[in-house]
């Protein structure tokens, strides 16, 4: 009996132990984890310099200044890193320098000039860095150069431009001023095929992806269109993609409310 005593006191000891030391490694996993704070928020709803209707994406420049399409107000705001309002330009409509509601997508060249894909307009306006309108190209209809709702855009490292045409299942690419240089793609589940692409991005080497909605896939081209690889996973419904300087692949799936990271496609 003495025994079975002092080994159930044993016993009992070593597992308090056990879950102390459990606890406290859950502590310091917890606070780790938890290292993240909030630095920093800015905006409310309204019409003012600095406030919002709907922001949808931003966009960095080289100097760190931030550029976010304002939706519903038509128009891009430009603030510095820690918020402070800039510039902003844009009001509704479909001549130059005028946005719709769904003033979607903000890329950036090597020269800060800014590029917004406006949705409804058809079109992709470019701005200089403190919003002076420069050019921009596109109209509705499925020939080159047209849109049918084009949802994003990315520039690679000699200016041209990808476009992601959202209706008319395909890529198109064009020079830094709106020149046509090729377009792929077309309706269907096949490889080089689209479905709604909506997000594209570019890796290191130039290599485009993009984001098909319908068939919740990550499609991988050459960049003149050239289809190289696909990742299908048990995606909800993707709708943007960017890519890191490692070529890591970060994606959301709006549907599960997730962001997912892939290691970079092999060649």
């Amino acid at each position: 009996m003495r025994f079975l005593m002092l080994f159930l006191f044993i016993f009992f000891i070593s597992f308090s132990f056990s879950l102390l030391i459990f606890s406290l490694n859950f502590s310091f996993a917890s606070y780790s984890e938890s290292d993240y704070q909030l630095q920093l928020r800015w905006g409310t709803e309204g019409t003012e310099n600095g406030e919002f209707m709907i922001p949808h994406s931003m966009v960095f420049d080289s100097e760190g200044n931030i550029y976010v399409t304002d939706r519903e107000n038509h128009r891009i705001q430009k603030f510095t890193s820690d918020g402070m309002f800039i510039t902003k330009w844009g009001t509704e409509g479909s001549g130059d320098g005028e946005f719709s509601s769904h003033a979607h997508g903000v890329t950036k060249d090597s020269f800060d000039n800014i590029y917004i894909t406006d949705r409804f307009n058809n079109n992709v306006q470019k701005f200089t860095s403190d919003g002076k309108f420069i050019t921009k190209w596109g109209t509705f209809g499925n020939g080159s150069g047209q849109f049918n709702e084009p949802h994003s855009s990315i520039i690679d490292r000699h200016g041209n431009v990808y476009v992601s045409d959202m209706n008319n299942h395909r890529v198109q690419k064009f020079t830094s001023d709106g020149k046509f240089i090729t377009k792929w793609g077309t309706e269907g589940n096949e490889d080089g095929e689209f479905r709604l692409p909506l997000g594209i991005g570019i890796d290191s080497k130039g290599h485009i992806f993009i984001i098909d909605q319908a068939t919740s896939s990550i499609n991988q081209f050459s960049n003149e269109g050239k289809f190289l690889n696909k990742i299908n996973f048990n995606f909800g419904s993707l709708e943007d993609i960017e890519i890191d300087s490692n070529d890591k692949i970060y994606v959301t799936d709006r549907n599960k409310n997730e962001i997912l990271k892939f290691s970079k496609l092999s060649n």
